[in-house]
């Protein structure tokens, strides 16, 4: 990951030197000299990187090192970020009204480089306290013994891909028929209103539970047997609402509107659906990920389940054999490991896929010393099929056999120690986005395009090429880690992939970036959070639950460089107040990254002209949103956009002309919005455009006419255009 920061800052320092930025805005004396410096330093270190960030996991000190080297590179990128937007506002703002703005930026500017530690906007440092600072940590690279390693490159794409869990599909067949016979058999004890069966795999992380589940709930007979079936995950943190809702979605296959709209019904209105849907049905429930080991959190939902039909079933699977007992199962499976040579047939189903049997059987040997390092883990074999795919040889399956890293004492040895191996694989850049997922809830369905999106907006996948878009870019890294396996449960909706990552990888990158990521779940009688205080907090993810709200206080935000808030909420409640909003706005002003999807209130604050640095703003179905502060027209970063199903947003502003490096604009769903201003013409980046509204009876001076789309030459295929006459 360090790797990567240094690639990004080295890229961000030869650009400055060679656009002549230094001389054009005239700022320090000196400074070009110290980025040069800072240039020779970090390319000295680059090298080093592979080798150190193996090298961490077991030696501390070499850990410690590349905190330090992370902490000043990350404050560089900001600093230069800064100097970069300083630039932009010259170059954009010619208007005599701006001319003293930008005055007063480079005066603050130079003062923020003059005298540390004043901030510009919170972040910057002095760039010869950097330079200083960093040319320490390139000295002190000689205590660590580090050797040079070559840089990863990206894998060759397989010529075909499946998405087909391939873990699923073999050792467990005679499990499998167990279960669907417990759950086909009906016995005459059954009446109506008795206790449901209830069938509980059991089994740690990684063994299959889930897979298993999923191949038993989509069986012909299974399907045929059951009036109605129903899945839903309840993971680590219980609600009962939230899983008496996802049950009540499940049953009647519920539109958006309607699933906002269930967020206002209590518990005990939902318990009564739930009733009424399965009412005289013979019906099968999943209950995938079971935690909870409290009698009382399934009081309600155990008594309506009762509703159902004589026959009707429940099948849990859950880590703990406690749960299988507050569940009052009937049956209890406890998934056992698979076998060495089933470990095998899943690696060598991955990583041969396409050879012929004779390679099968010349790389056996090897392949089983591997699948014995499986411990039985599905999750384990696959990950190291992903791995040894793109290995060139035996000598290449060797050398992962014998890699340092198995004798390591780490957490989960068994399922950390093949992870990390197919992460020390991947090419650094990927490395690094791979992290991210550590920033998506467990157990829910993201897009490959959402995924991208993020990467783009936090700069992991460096500057534009008109000769390489970012976006394509992005997807031939989301390719490389959907090879590794990384990825399951893919689901191809046409405008792009929806896929989850297990609990264990989910766990696997949180490991990695030692509590850079902050989970924080906000619902009545709980509040969970998964934060790790050893490190600098720099992403956050927040769900509130309806009549909740995002806390007015996030302790360490100040180097926050992204927030995701995600709730279902209804017109008259907003997920995050104004005053809250305000604060981390000022506080938090290092923000890449403001994703508030349902967001409540009738506007945003001023104080968002903090956010020098954001590229990516998502205010999405924010139904209350009537107006946009002229301030946010001021965040010349700015490159995605997001005002979709903003129902009472009426208009946007002239300004928004000022945004030169937008690249997207969704205004789809916006009802009340019957004309864009004609300042849209000046974004030439654009090249996604969703929801236009353009006039066809005549070239408007004031509103975006139909020939005003000659200036916008990059608009890719992503185009929806209402026609106003």
């Amino acid at each position: 990951m360090a790797e990567a920061l240094v690639s990004t800052i080295l890229e961000q320092i030869t650009t400055i030197i060679c656009e002549g930025a230094l001389e054009e805005v005239r700022l320090l004396r000196g400074v070009k000299e110290d980025l040069r410096n800072l240039r020779d330093d970090l390319t000295s270190i680059r090298a080093l990187l592979k080798d150190a960030e193996e090298k961490q996991i077991s030696d501390e000190p070499v850990k410690l090192w590349l905190d330090r080297l992370k902490e000043e590179s990350l404050d560089m990128e900001e600093a230069l970020d800064e100097w970069r937007t300083v630039l932009l506002y010259r170059r954009t703002d010619g208007a005599e009204e701006n001319a003293s703005f930008l005055q007063r930026k480079v005066r603050v500017f130079l003062r923020c480089f003059s005298f540390h530690p004043v901030r510009y906007h919170g972040s910057a440092r002095n760039i010869k306290e950097i330079n200083g600072r960093l040319h320490k940590i390139a000295a002190d690279k000689a205590n660590y013994q580090l050797t040079s390693m070559p840089i990863s490159k990206l894998p060759r794409q397989a010529e075909s891909k499946s998405f087909i869990d391939e873990s699923s599909l073999l050792g467990r067949d005679d499990v499998k028929n167990e279960i669907i016979s417990h759950l086909l058999c009906e016995t005459s004890k059954e009446e109506e209103g008795s206790p449901i069966q209830t069938i509980s795999v059991v089994g740690i992380g990684g063994i299959g539970k889930t897979a298993l589940a999923q191949l038993i709930y989509n069986d012909e007979n299974v399907k045929q047997h059951f009036t109605c079936r129903v899945w839903t995950c309840v993971s680590d943190i219980f609600d009962e609402s939230k899983v008496a809702k996802s049950i009540i979605v499940g049953l009647q296959g519920l539109d958006k509107l309607a699933i906002l709209q269930l967020e206002s019904v209590p518990l005990g209105a939902l318990l009564e659906k739930i009733c009424k849907s399965i009412e005289g049905k013979k019906y099968l429930l999943v209950l995938d990920d079971v935690w909870t080991e409290k009698d009382r959190d399934f009081e309600g939902l155990n008594a309506t389940f009762k509703c159902g039909a004589p026959g009707s079933r429940i099948l849990v699977t859950t880590r703990k054999s406690t749960v299988a007992t507050i569940m009052g199962s009937s049956h209890t499976i406890q998934l056992n490991n698979l076998s060495r040579e089933i470990c095998w047939s899943i690696i060598r189903n991955i990583a041969l896929r396409e050879k012929d049997q004779r390679t099968r059987e010349e790389f056996m040997p090897v392949g089983l010393k591997i699948a014995e390092k499986c411990k039985g883990l599905p999750l384990v074999a696959k990950t190291l099929g992903g791995l040894l795919r793109f290995k060139t040889g035996i000598q290449g399956w060797e050398h992962v056999l014998n890699n340092e890293l198995w004798r390591m004492e780490i957490v989960h040895k068994d399922v950390y120690v093949p992870l990390l191996l197919s992460y020390y694989d991947l090419p650094s850049p990927v490395r690094q986005c791979f992290t991210y997922l550590a920033h998506h809830t467990k157990d829910m369905h993201f897009s490959s395009c959402d995924m991208i999106s993020h990467w783009m907006a936090q700069g992991y996948l460096g500057f534009d090429d008109d000769d390489s878009p970012l976006e394509l870019k992005g997807f031939e890294y989301f390719q490389c880690l959907e090879a590794c396996c990384f990825f399951q449960d893919f689901v191809d909706h046409g405008e792009g992939l929806e896929c989850k990552i297990h609990d264990l990888v989910h766990d696997f990158a949180f490991f990695l970036t030692r509590g850079e990521f902050m989970t924080l779940e906000i619902f009545k009688g709980n509040e969970s959070s998964t934060m790790n205080r050893e490190r600098t907090l720099r992403h956050l993810t927040v769900g509130v639950e309806k009549g909740l709200c995002f806390p007015e206080f996030i302790p360490n935000a100040e180097k926050l460089r992204s927030v995701v808030v995600y709730s279902n909420i209804s017109d008259d409640c907003a997920a995050i107040s104004e005053k809250a909003m305000c604060n981390l706005f000022n506080q938090a002003t290092r923000l890449r990254l403001v994703d508030m999807d349902g967001y409540g209130g009738s506007t945003i604050p001023e104080e968002i002209r903090n956010l020098l640095h954001l590229r990516y703003l998502n205010l999405g179905v924010s139904r209350n949103l009537e107006k946009l502060p002229k301030a946010l027209f001021r965040l010349h970063n700015l490159e995605q956009l997001y005002l979709n199903d903003c129902y009472n947003l009426e208009r946007l502003p002239d300004e928004i002309g000022n945004l030169v490096n937008l690249k997207l604009l969704h205004t789809e769903g916006c009802n009340k919005l019957t004309c864009y201003p004609k300042e849209v013409v000046r974004l030439t980046r654009l090249t996604q455009l969703l929801g236009l509204i353009v006039r066809i009876d005549r070239d408007d001076p004031e509103e975006f006419s139909i020939g005003d789309l000659a200036n916008l030459k990059k608009l890719l295929g992503s185009l929806c255009i209402l026609m106003m006459f």
